[in-house]
């Protein structure tokens, strides 16, 4: 079951490439569509087995005395009466078909109502047929039945027939036009002898709004193919059941194996401090889950070959003790879950295989997990990981680091440091509650990343277990540059009249923002505005930090190489304007957003140029549309995987300059933060500072005034804290929907706040 990555409520948008490129950068608004997009089918599937009181043991295979004795023999024109699920009326319904294709490895039957209304013709289905059973973009000569057969095992056979019965139909999901779709599936109540069962190996593929015709289409319909194939080959050998991480993690790696592209990892590399297991039924976390099962599975399988996916699918065993005690050892490796999910975590972020060959990726695009940079090396901070997770906290300015993690949970924290430089990389564990220095930053190593981990499994609880740290060093002066675009301009869009453009900025704590750049397109100055903003939601923006212009020195608009056109533009891109931002004294501790409005028509009113990034990790442009009153990114129709980015960027500066002795950069004043998410559900991080060391109490009430939950009642060292509440009390109960109050208390200090807890 799929999903593409889709962040919170934001839309996706999509602009025909080749228009955007070659033909004419001012695309007009009729080019800006909503895309449609395949969705997890899992939660569907759930949901109706949950209303037809469909349970594991319902999916018990056929037994085999009560098989069919003899197999389908379908030929073309064949038809046929199939089961299929509604997962809008949640019903079973009857789809007449035809057969229009018999392969080696399949039958492809067609919902005759498609067939008869063209959405679906013989090419489609020949296209699928060759997919299938003959050629993937892994292996020309090898179709998805063969990879997937050779790589996991053999798929279930309660019809006595080899071929899998592919019924291409029209999935009832609910889809209207635009947004989500369930672009196929795999049901294991059809193995079962149970009521509106098809007793038959059969798969499901959508052809509304799945265009087979089409290469994207195709594309989609056949990577999805290629993971639902996987879950009935897992369904043979475990009816009753696997863990879902396990079984999605496989059928994600499916995709892979067969040549298609890895599932996004912009999920996993913002958000790789979650337990491992974890599998949300929520439509936004589940993304995440997707997103880290497809990454744990690629490394296990560059790691130990096809060998482990076969063997695990087809161990007796389940989850991590099929690992420990089955496959691993049966592989002839020493190596157990504990220690390759350390080996894991490293990779995630060193990803170099020449330090360690467990370290790094063959793949090219996983990406980098995102840390937190801290610019200064005189720092006071704290975090929280899970367990079986990690954290990153990334040093990047300063020599000569002291530091000191300290941690009430030292059986289950672990803390190693990635030490990078321009000519070595090294890295070494950091002890918990002890003083540690490196003398070696600033020379030898430029950046230290602290990964903070939990890989205990056996540990009862899930967390979060809290760290907080303490750094000291030498100050040195520096402006560092924060962009996300790579390449030169490739046009700009051309949006209308209070439509707005924007990108969105990670925190970089302990620096203040010197300037921003901007490329434009015309010569005009052009307004815009600083806000703060604490993520990525329905409103970019929060509270206002400056109104700026953005006015170009150029006395005419940029030339371009091949007159008549709008691309190529000139290399390097002349039109780079600096914004000075060093009179506002405004800090980089909290994501921040530059937004530029869209006035009149260009060229009366200038534009902010774009380009486009193939990159999962990189989704901070976005545009706002007046019309629609929402916020959105652009993808680029036709390319797949890539998305437009704003030419806009950042400059923060460090504070102090390279001398002996540490510089502090502390908090100015007591404060006690709005929690974010607000409202939330079921975890809010709570936000305070201290400007000097002082006993420090957090509570939490309900509406009544009645305490739920301490959440610090205890001495802390001056700094900027981050708090983590999962909605429960002090009973470790979770606690109902309603408005709370959160009070600190600190030295004189004391403040309360409301916050929204909505289930």
């Amino acid at each position: 079951m799929k999903k593409l990555f889709l962040i919170n409520i934001l839309l996706l948008a999509t602009i025909n490439y080749a228009q955007f490129k070659v033909n004419s950068v001012q695309l007009s608004d009729e080019k800006i569509v909503e895309q449609s997009y395949p969705i997890d089918a899992r939660e569907a599937l759930e949901k109706f087995n949950k209303a037809n009181n469909i349970t594991e043991k319902d999916y018990q295979p056929i037994s085999k005395s009560l098989r069919k004795i003899t197999a389908w023999n379908f030929n073309v024109g064949s038809t046929k009466n199939w089961y299929a699920s509604d997962f809008t009326t949640q019903q079973f319904y009857v789809v007449n078909s035809t057969c229009r294709a018999v392969g080696t490895t399949c039958y492809i039957f067609v919902e005759d109502s498609l067939w008869a209304n063209g959405k679906v013709n013989q090419d489609a289905v020949n296209s699928v047929l060759n997919a299938f059973d003959k050629s993937t973009p892994a292996n020309p000569n090898k179709g998805i039945y063969q990879t997937d057969v050779e790589t996991f095992g053999n798929p279930p056979d309660v019809d006595s027939d080899p071929r899998i019965i592919i019924l291409i139909l029209n999935i009832r999901d609910g889809y209207t036009g635009t947004g989500g779709y369930v672009a196929g599936y795999f049901h294991g109540y059809h193995e079962t002898s149970s009521t509106y069962s098809n007793k038959a190996e059969i798969y499901y593929l959508d052809a509304n709004p799945l265009n087979l015709n089409s290469s994207g289409g195709l594309n989609v319909g056949m990577s999805t193919t290629a993971h639902e194939f996987q879950h009935m080959i897992h369904y043979n050998y475990h009816p009753g059941g696997q863990e879902t991480f396990f079984n999605e993690a496989w059928s994600l790696i499916a995709e892979v194996v067969n040549g298609y592209k890895l599932y996004g990892q912009g999920g996993y590399n913002s958000n790789p401090n979650r337990y491992i297991f974890t599998w949300s039924s929520d439509n936004t976390d589940v993304l995440k889950d997707y997103s880290r099962a497809a990454r744990f599975s690629l490394y296990l399988y560059e790691q130990f070959g096809v060998d482990i996916l076969k063997k695990f699918v087809q161990s007796k065993l389940t989850s991590v003790n099929a690992l420990d005690f089955d496959v691993l050892p049966s592989l002839g490796t020493d190596r157990r879950f504990a220690d390759i999910v350390v080996d894991w975590w490293i990779a995630n972020y060193l990803n170099d295989k020449t330090i360690n060959p467990r370290w790094g990726y063959n793949y090219p695009t996983v990406g980098r997990v995102n840390p937190t940079t801290i610019s200064t090396p005189n720092y006071n901070g704290s975090d929280f990981v899970y367990k079986l997770a990690s954290q990153y906290v990334t040093f990047n300015s300063g020599k000569n680091l002291s530091i000191i993690f300290n941690s009430t949970a030292t059986n289950a924290i672990k803390i190693k440091a990635i030490k990078i430089g321009n000519t070595q990389k090294e890295v070494v564990d950091v002890p918990v509650n002890q003083d540690v220095s490196f003398n070696d930053f600033g020379t030898t190593y430029n950046t230290i990343t602290f990964m903070i981990y939990h890989a205990d499994r056996n540990e009862f609880n899930t967390g979060p277990f809290n760290v907080t740290y303490q750094a000291s060093g030498n100050s040195v002066a520096t402006v560092q540059e924060i962009k996300y675009d790579e390449t030169e301009p490739t046009g700009y869009l051309q949006l209308t009249q209070g439509d707005s453009v924007a990108v969105v900025f990670d925190p970089v704590p302990g620096m203040k923002l010197d300037s921003v750049k901007v490329a434009l397109r015309g010569v005009s100055s052009i307004n815009g505005r600083i806000l703060e903003t604490y993520g990525i939601g329905s409103q970019l923006g929060g509270k206002l930090l400056a109104n700026i212009t953005a006015t170009p020195t150029l006395s005419a608009p940029p030339a371009v190489v091949n007159p008549g056109t709008e691309y190529p533009y000139q290399t390097p891109y002349p039109n780079w304007v600096k914004v000075d931002l060093r009179s506002y004294n405004l800090t980089a501790d909290k994501s921040f957003v530059v937004e530029f409005p869209i006035g009149a028509a260009y060229p009366a009113s200038n534009r902010v140029m774009c380009t486009y990034y193939a990159s999962d990790a990189s989704y901070h442009s976005f545009s706002y549309q007046s019309a629609n009153s929402r916020w959105v990114y652009y993808s680029v129709s036709g390319k797949d995987g890539y998305i437009f980015l704003f030419l806009i960027r950042a400059y923060v500066s460090s504070i102090g300059s390279d001398i002996e002795g540490p510089i502090e950069i502390l908090p100015s004043a007591y404060s006690l933060e709005q929690n974010y998410p607000n409202p939330f559900n079921p975890e809010t991080i709570i936000s305070y500072s201290l400007p000097k060391q002082t006993r420090v109490q957090i509570k939490i009430y309900d509406i009544t005034g009645k305490e739920i939950r301490t959440l610090i009642d205890e001495e802390r060292s001056a700094g900027k804290y981050n708090i983590l509440w999962d909605s429960r009390n002090n009973l470790g109960e979770r606690v109902s929907s309603g408005i709370y109050i959160y009070k600190i208390i600190a030295n004189n200090f004391v403040q309360s706040k409301k916050m929204v807890l909505a289930k």
